[in-house]
């Protein structure tokens, strides 16, 4: 998987104790542009913030380097951010 740091094992287990994916919706109704994974996007703004990251640039930038971070929040390894 790769290096994990404290500050990752914590948001690992975060994003256990919240288990975001039973509350984002993935339904499409076919109807306008097809939505991203809710629960990637919403674990990524929990690593956000358990990382201190302060702008949404600068957690894109982080998920494009960091490829344990992207595993994390569910993002396929090579998919485009």
């Amino acid at each position: 998987m790769g290096v994990l740091t404290p500050k990752l094992e914590r948001l690992i287990y975060v994003l256990e104790w919240a288990r975001i994916e039973e509350f984002a919706d993935d339904s499409w109704d076919g109807i306008g542009r097809p939505p991203h994974v809710r629960a990637w996007l919403a674990n990524a703004f929990v690593a956000k913030a358990v990382l201190g990251i302060t702008t949404t640039v600068g957690l894109v930038e982080r998920l494009t380097m960091d490829k344990t971070l992207r595993r994390i929040c569910g993002f396929p390894p090579f998919a485009k951010l």
